[in-house]
C-alpha cells in the first residue's frame, strides 16, 4: 500500500492525476478529462446506495420516500441522509406534492449513464436490462442523440 500511495502522490505533485475525498474513499482521477460536474457524478456511482438511488430516480421520476426505501431497503431516515447528499451534489431535487414529497433527477441523465456505463461496467452488466429500456425512452425523447 506504502508504494501504491507513493506513486499516486507523486503522480498528483505532477498534476498527472487529481484525487478527491468522499466520505472514508479517497478517489483519483486523470487529469484535464473530466469536468467537476462528471467528477461529482462518478462520485455518486462510486458510492452503491446513493448510485442505487439515483438509477432508480432515473428509472422512476418522481419517486417517493416510500418507494426508495422498499427499493434500496434501508430506512426512510437512512433515505433522507442518503438524499441530502444527492441534494447538495445538485443531482436530485426534491418536489413538495401535498402531503408527499417526490424525487427526481436534476442532472443530464444520459451523462449519468454514459459515465455508468464506461467507468462502471460491472453496474452496468448488473442493470442492463432496466436500463436499456430508459435509454430507449430517453432516445424518443430526443436527451439522446446518436
Amino acid at each position: 500500500m506504502g508504494v501504491i500511495q507513493y506513486h499516486l502522490y507523486g503522480l498528483e505533485r505532477e498534476q498527472e492525476i487529481i484525487s478527491r475525498r468522499r466520505g472514508l474513499h479517497k478517489r483519483f482521477y486523470t487529469t484535464h478529462v473530466f469536468g467537476e460536474r462528471q467528477l461529482e457524478i462518478l462520485d455518486t456511482l462510486s458510492q452503491e446506495t446513493e448510485r442505487d438511488i439515483l438509477l432508480f430516480l432515473i428509472q422512476n421520476p418522481d419517486a417517493t420516500q416510500k418507494e426508495l426505501s422498499e427499493y434500496v431497503r434501508i430506512s426512510p431516515a437512512s433515505i433522507n441522509w442518503h438524499i441530502r447528499r444527492l441534494s447538495d451534489t445538485g443531482l436530485v431535487e426534491a418536489k413538495h406534492d401535498g402531503m408527499n414529497v417526490r424525487y427526481l433527477v436534476r442532472d443530464n441523465r444520459a451523462e449519468i449513464l454514459v459515465l455508468l456505463r464506461s467507468y462502471h461496467p460491472a453496474v452496468w452488466e448488473r442493470w442492463v436490462d432496466r436500463l436499456a429500456n430508459i435509454v430507449l425512452d430517453m432516445e424518443r425523447q430526443g436527451e439522446i442523440h446518436e
